[in-house]
């Protein structure tokens, strides 16, 4: 699966962002608000089984993220 994806390192940078993003959501999980911004700022599709935190984090942000429960 992962040979579709592009994969990003999870820097400074972006770190302080999924912060912001946890904070402003009131959600937790750092993988889940780093993936949810990586795929925003691309217009990416999220193939997730658990979409709940994600759609969370998009509407905190007052954004669209393309989200697909498998």
């Amino acid at each position: 699966m992962l040979k579709g994806c592009r994969v990003e390192d999870l820097d400074e940078v972006r770190g302080r962002a999924a912060g912001q993003a946890l904070a402003r959501s009131g959600t937790s999980d750092v993988i889940d608000a780093s993936v949810a911004l990586g795929a925003i700022a691309r217009g990416d599709l999220v193939v997730t089984s658990d979409p709940d935190d994600l759609a969370h984090i998009a509407d905190a942000l007052n954004v669209r993220l393309e989200i697909a429960s498998i």
